[in-house]
């Protein structure tokens, strides 16, 4: 009577965790990339409410919200929502600042994600009217 064994080689586990590590390392860069795109989309977002609401503003009024000689930058949530502008989303994932650049507004938006930042900082400046997009992570 012959003797069967039955199981795995050793190869044949190698393979298969490799093949697992290799798929959840895939998987794990693909996830970043996607949450980092999100957070960039979500600041855009912030950052082109508060340009919407200084430049209907400056529209009816004639003046721009930085335009009094006493604060030209708006840096706290009290000052930001004083002026009607939006401070922070629902969830207190970005900073938002509205300051004097040149003679215009400057709106920056620096996301503030749980206890690791992602290093995205998203800017409009009224005079060049361009979003600007900076990784601050990169920049270092």
């Amino acid at each position: 009577m012959k003797l069967s064994l039955k199981g795995f080689s050793l190869v044949e586990l190698i393979t298969v965790t490799t093949i697992i590590a290799v798929l959840s390392a895939t998987g794990l860069i693909s996830y970043r990339i996607y949450i980092k795109k999100a957070v960039i989309s979500s600041l855009k977002s912030a950052v082109m409410v508060n340009v919407q609401l200084i430049q209907a503003q400056y529209d009816m009024n004639g003046y721009w919200v930085t335009d009094d000689p006493d604060n030209e930058n708006l840096t706290t949530p009290e000052e930001l929502e004083a002026a009607g502008l939006v401070t922070r989303n629902w969830s207190d994932e970005f900073i938002m600042r509205v300051f004097k650049k040149e003679g215009y507004p400057h709106v920056i938006a620096r996301e503030e994600i749980g206890h690791r930042k992602y290093g995205i900082e998203v800017d409009y400046h009224f005079k060049t009217r361009e979003l600007i997009v900076t990784d601050i992570e990169e920049d270092d």
